[in-house]
Parts: C-alpha cells; sequence; structure tokens
C-alpha cells in the first residue's frame, strides 16, 4: 500500500517537506498526511483564512511560485499579503469578497495577482472563496482559491483581437464586393449601352464579328471587314425640294419632322429585313440582302418602297403637308464593309450602289424607279409601266420601270400603289 519496504527499517518511512509517512500509521492518520500532501503540492494556489480574512495557511507550492514562506503571511490580512497587492482597487474587491463569504456566501470572480517573486509581472486567476461551518452550521473558516487562467486569458484575448481582425476584413472584403458589384453593374450597363450604340451604327451580324474579336475596342476597328455580296438590291429615298421647303421651319421642328418620317423608315426596313445604311440629310439609304444573303431582296425592297410611300402620305395627312418622295431601286453585286475608326459606319460600294443613285435622282416625283436588273427579279407580284431609257450620268442610257403597285391590290379592285404616268 504505501511506497515502504518493511523488512528494511531505515527505508521504513518517506518524507515529503515537511510530512514524514510511516509504515505504522494507521489509515485516517495517513488520509491526514496525504491531504497535507496534496495541499502542499497544488500548482494553484489553496488557502484557510479566519472569518476576518487574516491568513491562517497556504499551500507551499502556491507561496513559493511567488517567494513567500508561511511565516511571512500568516495572521496578516489576506489582502494585504504582497502578492494579492495589485492595486487598491484589487484590494478592496477583496475586503469585499471576504466580507460576502463571512456571511455564508460563496463568491467567485476573476482577478490579476502578482505572479513571480519580484511582483514584475501579474498573472490572472479564477479566484473563489468558500465558507467553512461548524456543525451549528456558522461560518468558522474562509477557503480561498484560486486557478491560474493566464494563459487561458491571453489566449481569449489573441481570439478575441483575431475575431476583431477577421471582421474587420470581413467588411472590408464585404465593401470591396460592393463596390466590385456596383463597378461590374456600372461596366455591364455601360457595355449595354456600347452594344446598343454599335447595333445602331452597324448590323447585327458585323457588330457580333467585331465584339469576338479581342484586339477590339471603342477606339478602333482591329482590321477591315469588307464582304462581296453577289445579289444584292440597293434602294434610295429622296424628299423632294425639302431643304427649300424646311428653309422656314424652325431646327428642332425640322430635325423632328425628319426624325418622324425616317423612324416610319427603319420601321419598316425591319418588317420588310432590310438593312438600313444611312441617311444623309434628307436621303434615305437601305439595302436587302445583306449582310445575310436573301433569295428574295428585289422584293423586299419592292415591297418597302411601297409602303414607304404610303408612309409618307401619313405624315402629310397628320401634319398638313404636301411633301413628295423619290425613291430609286437597283439590283446587282456590291462590296461591304466598316470603315472609319471612332466614328465608322457600314456602308456599300460598287456600280449597283451607284445606278440606285442614280434611279433616284432622275426619278419623278412621287414615284419608286427601278433598273431592268430589279424588274427581271420582282416576278408578277407587283405592277410595273416602263418609263423607257433614262441618261444616267456615268452610265449612259438605262432602261426604268416604274414600281407603280401591287398586283394583288389590282385583282382586288382597290386603289392601292402609284397612280400610272399619262
Amino acid at each position: 500500500m504505501l511506497p515502504i519496504t518493511q523488512t528494511n527499517s531505515a527505508a521504513a518511512t518517506v518524507g515529503v517537506h515537511d510530512v514524514e509517512l510511516s509504515a505504522t500509521d494507521d489509515l485516517q492518520t495517513l488520509r491526514d498526511k496525504f491531504a497535507r500532501i496534496i495541499v502542499a503540492e497544488m500548482y494553484q494556489f489553496v488557502g484557510l483564512l479566519d472569518v476576518n480574512g487574516m491568513m491562517l495557511e497556504s499551500n507551499r507550492a502556491a507561496l513559493e511560485a511567488v517567494g513567500l514562506r508561511l511565516e511571512d503571511v500568516r495572521g496578516k490580512p489576506f489582502w494585504e499579503t504582497r502578492w494579492w497587492s495589485v492595486s487598491p482597487q484589487t484590494q478592496s474587491l477583496l475586503r469585499e469578497l471576504i466580507r460576502r463569504a463571512s456571511l455564508g456566501e460563496f463568491v467567485r470572480c476573476d482577478l490579476e495577482i502578482y505572479g513571480q517573486a519580484m511582483g514584475e509581472e501579474t498573472i490572472s486567476i479564477d479566484f473563489s472563496i468558500q465558507p467553512i461551518r461548524n456543525k451549528n452550521g456558522e461560518v468558522v473558516f474562509l477557503l480561498p482559491e484560486g486557478r491560474n487562467i493566464t494563459e487561458k486569458k491571453r489566449a481569449e484575448a489573441e481570439i478575441a483581437r483575431k475575431n476583431e481582425e477577421l471582421q474587420a476584413s470581413s467588411e472590408l472584403i464585404s465593401r470591396q464586393r460592393d463596390e466590385l458589384q456596383r463597378l461590374y453593374d456600372k461596366l455591364t450597363e455601360e457595355q449595354r449601352l456600347s452594344e446598343r450604340l454599335l447595333l445602331n451604327l452597324l448590323p447585327y451580324p458585323i457588330a457580333e464579328r467585331l465584339k469576338a474579336r479581342p484586339e477590339f475596342d471603342a477606339d478602333n476597328i482591329p482590321e477591315i471587314i469588307a464582304d462581296r455580296f453577289p445579289e444584292v438590291t440597293v434602294l434610295f429615298a429622296d424628299l423632294v425640294a425639302f431643304s427649300r421647303f424646311a428653309s422656314s421651319m424652325d431646327p428642332e421642328r425640322l430635325v423632328s419632322l425628319l426624325n418622324e418620317i425616317f423612324t416610319e423608315f427603319d420601321t419598316l426596313a425591319d418588317l420588310h429585313g432590310l438593312e438600313k445604311i444611312k441617311t444623309i440629310g434628307d436621303a434615305y439609304m437601305a439595302a436587302a440582302g445583306l449582310p445575310e444573303p436573301v433569295a428574295d431582296h428585289a422584293v423586299r425592297a419592292a415591297r418597302m418602297a411601297l409602303d414607304m410611300m404610303d408612309a409618307l402620305e401619313r405624315v402629310n395627312q397628320r401634319c398638313g403637308y404636301n411633301l413628295q418622295m423619290r425613291i430609286g431601286i437597283n439590283s446587282g453585286p456590291v462590296v461591304a464593309g466598316v470603315i472609319g475608326k471612332r466614328k465608322f459606319i457600314y456602308d456599300l460600294w460598287g456600280d449597283a450602289v451607284n445606278i440606285a443613285s442614280r434611279m433616284e435622282s432622275a426619278g419623278i416625283p412621287g414615284h419608286v424607279q427601278v433598273t431592268e436588273a430589279t424588274r427581271q427579279r420582282l416576278g408578277d407580284e407587283f405592277l410595273l409601266e416602263e418609263r423607257g431609257k433614262i441618261a444616267a450620268k456615268g452610265f449612259g442610257e438605262l432602261r426604268a420601270w416604274l414600281l407603280v403597285g401591287r398586283a394583288s391590290a389590282a385583282r382586288d379592285g382597290s386603289c392601292g400603289g402609284q397612280p400610272s404616268i399619262p
């Protein structure tokens, strides 16, 4: 039972500091001695006070940790022993805790005390005072205990500091994320605006070709975009004597009127599948069969031309004007491409374009004039009247036809289309 050799009388006792364990000790004596060893060797502080807070006893390990002996503290007020004298506030708190414990209350709190013999460093302890009562229930002693929680406090403080840093980082990340989202939304909106502007300038397939090129930016077309189309129909429209008509109008009304007319034409271009190329002053240019080739390009252009005449008549009726328009149409091969760097434009070149322009300029106000090449591609859907040969600058004489209406309208007995020329 005991770490004592029974056969060797010289080794019949074991000494632990001032406690002597003997093989002849009875059980109760051993328990008392063991209790003394346990208390003395406890790393944490444990002591015994009278009800007034005077030191009666303390464990050896706690005393040695701060360089004290029991003789230095026995009989002194507990709050005045050196390792407790951290501050007047701590002393006042200890006196209050002792008073409450002496009245029978178990008290507990965290305190800072001196933790080195020279008193140069403080430690944090989990401190409590347990009232000890006699058989009559009266408080006769106080049992103070203190457990070193300095590392725990430091760890908690470090965790709290890290949590604050993480919180600050999280808030910073959140702000940066929100800012990035705002920038992204702004960039997305600007991209949508740029794409809308791009589509207003260029046909959709051409705009997509430009956007697909990584070297493309808003200030530069990276390389030439040019395509040859063997079968296209080009349409030119011009308001007759519009400059003279507009000379008496204020600028706002003039622009408003042109916008109203050309917006109608844009709607018709979308309806019939033509690509608006550009407007120059009071002239409007469109083409069918590009940038996506179609077989019925001439038919599409003819349908749009007749509808353009009807649209202008509606504007006249709404506004009380008597505006007239000439439209020229021609079919044939063209070259189409994007020119310019910043204010770029999708444009057409070739004899087919120039002849369509001549058909318009040499046309008759209020009529649609088409070339022989276009007439051959129209089939039986439309009514045409031969005008004969006209002089076309740079091309000599060209055979021209007037597109006067739709054949279906004539069969129905309606008065759609243009009147014939006497």
